[in-house]
């Protein structure tokens, strides 16, 4: 299927009209399943895979597959527009956080990844401060959280999660 989405898509990109029958039947039902799988509500994901759907016609021509697949080009364009939907419902306060997701639901690698890594922060626990380790137990809701105010917390927090970033070899961008 790829490569036949790819033939279909480059051949849009040059300006072949017969190509957007071909397109749209492939792209449609991928689009309403990934909207569907994103958003909490009906409508929303529909609108968002309509829209998802125009974008994908109006910048068709930008599509280059000497640059890559066609596949990961267009899930990125339903996926930036599905963000763009929650942000949407959110500043209509619809809907106060993001939708749990099934996708969200954790792997059984991606369990022994967080359990390998909370292990990990838990012994570099040893090489702080007490104040940063009872920061970071704190964060994680393993003890109580200290009578703060919540900037003060926040600071303690970026500075000891920046020292367990050290102690693991991390260095100090990106997530822990």
């Amino acid at each position: 299927m790829t490569d036949v989405l790819d033939r279909d898509l480059g051949a849009l990109a040059t300006g072949d009209r017969a190509a957007f029958d071909r397109v749209y039947a492939a792209v449609a039902p991928l689009y309403a399943r990934v909207a569907a799988r994103a958003l909490r509500s009906p409508a929303d994901a529909e609108d968002a895979a309509q829209q998802a759907l125009l974008n994908v016609f109006a910048r068709a021509h930008e599509f280059d597959p000497a640059r890559g697949p066609a596949l990961p080009w267009l899930v990125a364009i339903v996926a930036n527009e599905c963000r763009t939907q929650r942000q949407r419902v959110r500043r209509r306060r619809e809907e106060p956080e993001p939708p749990e997701r099934a996708a969200d639901t954790p792997t059984a690698e991606d369990a022994l990844a967080q359990r390998e890594l909370e292990e990990a922060v838990m012994q570099s626990l040893g090489t702080l401060s007490p104040e940063d380790a009872r920061t970071i137990r704190a964060a994680l809701e393993l003890e109580a959280r200290p009578d703060v105010p919540a900037a003060t917390f926040r600071k303690r927090l970026e500075r000891a999660v920046g020292r367990v970033r050290t102690a693991l070899g991390l260095g100090r961008g990106g997530a822990l």
